[in-house]
């Protein structure tokens, strides 16, 4: 037999449960650090793990029950057996985007790359629905209005408050606020986050507290595309139910006229039935 044939592989040591150990999963700075749950297994099989949560673990409401977030496992400090996360993501349900869109009404949709100003990159899928069916310049114009909504807060905040921005809703506050001098909306809502590259070095800071900024963009309209005042007052008048007719006093009136009148033909009838009688009686 060949000297290849005699050598014995190795035995490969078999990880067994006792092995593995419980590691506290943590939050990054924008979430408080707050522990989002745990996840068992060895120090060097945990790192780049994604966990999913749903925003109503932080804020308790229940509209936001349908927002999923998305962490990844950046960091594990097996002495205090805590792990660090980032976050790289959210979307909402399948369900809640479904019933955005209604019948008669019209979707815009938009899929950007945007860097903030730290060079955090971001992919965001944006939704905007219209109440009715809208033009197609119209929906040009609504769509290039997310776009340059967006890309003045990516360029002037950073990845913490751009996160925030998003989750929380504000930049669909202000795309909505500017968006409905065009066509009215019934919703702006950023469907789905990731985050898709991360600078050499790339920390969390604390986000301050202050406000956002109202972001002014400078729409110019086509003449397909311009609302008219008496078209936007019909708009606001597309959800009001129409009040029922109901017969005015006088057609009343005649319906009982006409009623009395009917009565001397039936007298009439019941007079000609009387006049029989005597002739059968005489044969």
């Amino acid at each position: 037999m060949s000297s290849k044939a005699r050598k014995k592989k190795p035995k490969i040591k078999k990880v067994t449960f006792k092995d593995k150990s419980w590691f506290q999963i943590v939050t990054p700075k924008i979430f408080n650090f707050k522990p989002i749950g745990e996840i068992i297994g060895l120090e060097d099989t945990i790192m780049g793990r994604t966990i999913e949560t749903l925003l109503f673990d932080f804020t308790h409401k229940y509209s936001d029950i349908s927002l999923k977030l998305k962490f990844r496992v950046n960091e594990v400090n097996n002495e205090a057996k805590k792990c660090k996360s980032i976050f790289i993501g959210h979307q909402y349900t399948t369900d809640y985007i479904r019933s955005l869109v209604g019948r008669g009404t019209s979707k815009v949709q938009i899929i950007l790359n945007l860097t903030t100003m730290d060079g955090f990159t971001f992919r965001l899928t944006t939704i905007c629905t219209t109440l009715k069916k809208a033009r197609n310049s119209q929906i040009v114009l609504i769509r290039k209005i997310m776009r340059e909504i967006l890309q003045e807060f990516a360029k002037s905040l950073n990845h913490e408050k751009f996160v925030a921005g998003i989750i929380y809703g504000e930049f669909q506050n202000q795309i909505q606020r500017v968006a409905k001098t065009i066509y009215p909306l019934t919703n702006c809502v950023i469907v789905k986050s990731k985050l898709v590259n991360i600078p050499e070095g790339g920390e969390d800071q604390e986000i301050p507290d202050d406000q956002f900024e109202i972001v002014e963009v400078e729409v110019k309209r086509s003449r397909k595309s311009e609302i008219r005042r008496s078209e936007r007052i019909n708009v606001k008048k597309l959800n009001q139910t129409k009040p029922r007719r109901t017969p005015s006093g006088p057609k009343k009136e005649v319906k009982e006229t006409v009623k009395d009148d009917d009565k001397p033909k039936k007298e009439a009838k019941e007079t000609v039935k009387d006049d029989d009688k005597p002739e059968k009686e005489s044969s």
